[in-house]
């Protein structure tokens, strides 16, 4: 071991400039071995799409893509250094499945060899559209005692941008729940809107709305019928068929406007076999009215 230490110790102390000048050439000599050497480099490097049309929008671009490099070492430690990016040009896509192969995409390389992990790949594209969205505001807490919302309004036009597939069956949007509790006076609120899709893009983030609060009000009604929702070919019975009273409730400015066509009665019989039930019956106001009290509470029905 004293052997092996005294060695290092000459090496450094005895003509010391001479050992350092030795070392720095026999590095130098592997570096350049190393940078004229041939290798290979696998890294997963970003992908960049170009030139899709303005009509077009695509729905499943890949964000990155396993590529090997094969080239020279000085070469290579200039990528490793700073990652290139792949370009693929989408002018020519049409709706639908594209597939692109990787040969086509474009890497601002030099005397570089490139070998992609996938030979093609695949871009749903669909053609972009815009309509006018209603806002779907959800209610949360109750204002004071004696108070009813007579109607919301909502002062932005809120429109959508994206796939025609996805717009073409969007037409309500909700927003975050607008909260009214304890509320007794008219008030404006900014909601903001929920995301549908990453595809989709909304002209406002948030909209303002106008919550118009006046007294409640009440009004009585008599002779509302009953209907059955039942399966094709399902008999069914209503001992029942009317809703003798109902007491609806309101915002006063709106409570004269409802009408008893407005005051829908059901019961589901969907799901039941033949027999004899007493159910309790669904019913369905105009936006802000409430069932104060109806009578009879249950229905008598037969299903046969």
């Amino acid at each position: 071991m004293l052997k092996i230490l005294r060695a290092i110790l000459n090496f450094f102390t005895v003509e010391p400039a001479r050992k350092i000048l030795a070392v720095i050439f026999a590095f130098g000599l592997w570096l350049f071995v190393v940078i004229e050497g041939t290798y290979s480099y696998e890294k997963e490097i970003k992908v960049i799409f170009t030139n899709l049309p303005d009509a077009y929008i695509a729905t499943n671009l890949i964000d990155r893509i396993k590529v090997k490099f094969n080239g020279k070492g000085k070469a290579l430690l200039g990528l490793w250094l700073s990652p290139p990016k792949a370009m693929c040009d989408l002018a020519d896509v049409v709706p639908g499945k594209n597939v692109i192969s990787t040969k086509n995409f474009e890497i601002p390389v030099k005397d570089i060899l490139v070998d992609y992990e996938v030979k093609y790949i695949n871009i749903e594209v669909d053609e972009k559209m815009s309509k006018i969205i209603k806002p779907l505001i959800p209610i949360r807490g109750s204002l004071k005692n004696g108070y009813s919302i007579s109607t919301i309004e909502v002062l932005d036009t809120l429109s959508a941008t994206g796939p025609k597939k996805i717009l073409q069956g969007l037409n309500l949007v909700n927003t975050e729940s607008l909260d009214v509790k304890n509320q007794s006076a008219t008030f404006e609120k900014k909601l903001k809107i929920e995301s549908v899709s990453e595809f989709v893009k909304f002209s406002k983030d948030n909209i303002l709305v106008k919550v118009i609060i006046d007294t409640t009000g009440q009004r009585l009604f008599t002779g509302i019928p009953v209907n059955v929702v039942k399966n094709s070919g399902q008999f069914v019975k209503v001992f029942d068929p009317y809703i003798d009273t109902i007491i609806v409730s309101g915002a006063k400015n709106r409570i004269s406007s409802i009408t008893k066509a407005m005051i829908i009665v059901r019961v589901k019989t969907t799901d039941l076999v033949s027999g004899e039930y007493y159910l309790t019956p669904e019913i369905t106001l105009p936006d802000f009215f409430m069932v104060v009290y109806y009578q009879p509470q249950r229905s008598k029905v037969l299903v046969y």
